[in-house]
């Protein structure tokens, strides 16, 4: 005979499988954090590109505040979208919510990466520390898009993180090029803008 808790715990598990499982069918509601993102930090990295090559009239540690001010400008984008992503349909289901936590997760983790390569390059007295930064990046938004494609079903979001990792893996076997930057920044566009305005895109249909 079925006690009452097995039967309880049984049809909670059936509803949250029931909330996953409808959840799928609702858009997602990042993709305009993945354009902003993917924009301002792809034209970051031209300036970096331009400022490492001399273009730019600055000295090359000034690569540094390029970044800098692409990640203090980016969190007046994501309060902004945040502020609006109640109203949007689909903001409270649960792989949306799922997937913003993740996403949210990285993004942390990539700005603590950035303060420690800081540190690290003042400690150590090298700019050195910084080259792996690029290919890290693009591991972690493969990492990213990957876990998205299984949490929201998308499968066309695996290609996407296919040419993240193997991104990655380029722009580390050209790091002693200086079109390096030119490189990553054309991968975060194609990788992370690109993506961001085909989910968009989508959302709009569905809406």
């Amino acid at each position: 005979m079925t006690t009452r808790p097995e039967t309880s715990l049984r049809d909670d598990l059936a509803f949250m499988r029931a909330l996953a499982e409808a959840g799928r069918s609702a858009p997602l509601t990042s993709g305009p954090y993945f354009l902003g993102a993917g924009l301002l930090f792809g034209l970051a990295s031209v300036v970096a590109w331009a400022v490492a090559t001399g273009r730019a009239g600055l000295p090359p540690q000034a690569q540094v505040w390029v970044w800098l001010a692409a990640m203090v400008v980016y969190l007046p984008v994501i309060w902004v979208l945040n502020r609006a992503q109640p109203g949007r349909p689909g903001s409270v289901v649960m792989v949306n919510r799922a997937i913003g936590m993740m996403w949210s997760g990285l993004g942390t983790g990539v700005g603590i990466m950035f303060l420690a390569g800081l540190i690290l390059a003042w400690r150590c007295g090298t700019p050195i520390v910084w080259v792996m930064f690029p290919s890290l990046v693009l591991a972690l938004y493969g990492a990213g898009w990957s876990a998205t494609a299984v949490i929201s079903g998308q499968s066309w979001l695996r290609l996407v993180a296919a040419g993240a990792f193997a991104g990655a893996l380029a722009v580390a076997a050209t790091i002693d090029s200086s079109a390096v930057l030119l490189l990553y920044g054309l991968l975060i566009l194609l990788l992370v803008a690109l993506p961001g305005w085909v989910l968009l895109r989508r959302e709009g249909r569905a809406a």
